[in-house]
């Protein structure tokens, strides 16, 4: 989520090399505790959700609505934390919320490679969140696991090498301009996530299993 919201908002804000590295670093530590610790952390994560999406959708409808910098940022703390509390108080609409983002923006992500038509994207990306955030509900502890441990995996690999340089060579590896890429994601990120995602999803079914 911190990663999205930092895209977001870079495309406002530039920033600074060392801004943006201090915003992956960041982004990393919380990926990393989604992928380990996704499940006994859903409050958090939900309420992060709930708050970003507040944050984000304030901040649209105060551009829209007063088309002013300052007052699009009080509208998009109003509204986040109008949802963050909702998101912290009511398990269930946390856990829609924190279930059906994850998947919304994994999807639109992948489905942004290889779709030219935006409003298909969007509207794809939203039947898949919703659909997430539903069977999130029906199958919490499983679907909250496999959820956080899947987007926390790539959000990290992603944030990992965007530290470095496209022109950046890796040993063994090909430069990243040169990677090949499927559904939007090099191989390396791809492989990367795809084994945090394992370990992941292993490690809290594990630890969270007297809690199941």
């Amino acid at each position: 989520m911190i990663e999205y919201l930092t895209n977001y908002f870079s495309a406002f804000q530039p920033q600074s090399q060392e801004q943006f590295t201090i915003f992956v670093v960041i982004s990393m530590i919380f990926s990393a505790l989604s992928i380990f610790l996704g499940y006994k952390l859903t409050k958090l994560w939900s309420t992060l959700a709930g708050g970003g999406i507040g944050f984000i959708g304030g901040y649209i409808i105060g551009s829209i609505i007063w088309n002013n910098s300052g007052a699009a940022l009080i509208c998009a703390i109003v509204l986040a934390l109008i949802l963050g509390a909702l998101a912290f108080f009511i398990y269930k609409a946390g856990v829609f919320l924190l279930c059906g983002v994850s998947v919304f923006l994994l999807t639109y992500s992948a489905l942004s490679t290889f779709i030219d038509i935006p409003i298909l994207t969007l509207i794809l990306s939203i039947v898949a969140g919703i659909i997430a955030g539903v069977l999130s509900i029906i199958l919490l502890r499983p679907f909250i696991i496999i959820t956080t441990a899947i987007s926390g995996s790539f959000g990290f690999a992603h944030s990992l090498f965007s530290l470095f340089p496209a022109s950046t060579a890796v040993p063994g590896l090909p430069t990243a301009a040169a990677t090949a890429k499927f559904l939007g994601l090099s191989w390396p990120i791809m492989l990367v996530g795809a084994v945090l995602s394992i370990i992941g999803i292993i490690v809290q079914f594990v630890s969270t299993k007297k809690h199941g």
